[in-house]
């Protein structure tokens, strides 16, 4: 027997809310149930103020990220990609703002992905968040601050959960995926992080993300940093480094884009202004769609 639409409907909606239950907790009655768009705001506002609290509490040095504001409002833009970096540094705890574009990473990921988007898109486009909110000068400053105190260390904690939570909610509410720049695995620095993200992703039915129409292999990805250029670069990791050299031969006619020591030469790449082949780069070799 065929389902008629409005059980269709009902099914659909059940489903929806079998996906949503694990940001929600008590289901809401039926009248009073947010789209998963709204959903997303209330998060991504919810997480602002737990930083800002955290910072006017606790430390001065939790770091609340200003560029988030606008996915909070009704009317802002979403997301289609969300990069997470290690915690903040110096330019982003002058600014309050996370990967800003006066520091040498925070430059190079605004042209790269500017030249997707258009000029000026990053803010509107990519969504910038990190394991931590605690500002250190390096990121293995974390260590000795936890070491040195425990309500701090605590907090630190407790923020690195909280951050891995939006993360993973993002990615079931939009479907969009995530780039975590950095090859960190190991260690205890951000095992918090780690072991609430992968928890957390696990209880939302581990959702699939789609970037510009395609569904990818994984909606998580780890990737170098973009500092000093290590993102167009060769390193440890041979599917990286397949995903590259596939990419440089897909892209053969193209003079000098290929370094003499095999890598791809980011003055280049980032100089010609090639919208397409900043895109094919970002699709086949940071979010591993190269085959």
């Amino acid at each position: 027997m065929a389902v008629s639409s409005i059980d269709a409907s009902a099914a659909d909606n059940e489903a929806e809310l079998r996906r949503l239950s694990v940001i929600l907790g008590d289901v809401p009655p039926a009248d009073d149930r947010p789209d998963t768009v709204s959903l997303f705001r209330a998060r991504v506002a919810e997480h602002g103020e737990r930083v800002r609290a955290l910072r006017d509490s606790v430390s001065p040095l939790f770091v609340a990220n200003g560029d988030l504001a606008t996915y909070a409002t009704a009317d802002g833009p979403l997301p289609e990609l969300i990069l997470v970096g290690d915690n903040p540094g110096r330019r982003e705890f002058e600014q309050s703002v996370y990967l800003c574009v006066q520091g040498r990473a925070g430059a190079m990921a605004h042209s790269f992905f500017d030249g997707i988007f258009g000029a000026g898109s990053f803010r509107r486009k990519v969504m910038v968040l990190n394991k931590s909110s605690f500002h250190t000068p390096r990121t293995v400053g974390l260590n000795d601050a936890m070491r040195d105190d425990p309500d701090i260390a605590e907090a630190i904690r407790r923020d690195q959960e909280e951050n891995a939570r939006l993360i993973a909610d993002s990615v079931a509410l939009l479907g969009v995926p995530v780039v975590t720049i950095g090859m960190e695995s190991g260690g205890t620095t951000f095992q918090s992080f780690r072991k609430t993200l992968e928890a957390r992703y696990r209880a939302h039915g581990n959702p699939p993300a789609v970037f510009q129409g395609k569904r990818l292999p994984s909606p998580f990805r780890k990737v170098p940093h973009f500092s000093l250029s290590k993102i167009f670069c060769r390193n440890a990791d041979p599917a990286w480094n397949a995903a590259l050299d596939r990419f440089l031969t897909r892209h053969a006619s193209v003079p000098g884009l290929r370094t003499d020591n095999g890598n791809v030469s980011s003055k280049l790449l980032l100089g010609l202004g090639d919208g397409p082949l900043l895109a094919d780069y970002l699709d086949r070799v940071i979010l591993g769609n190269g085959g």
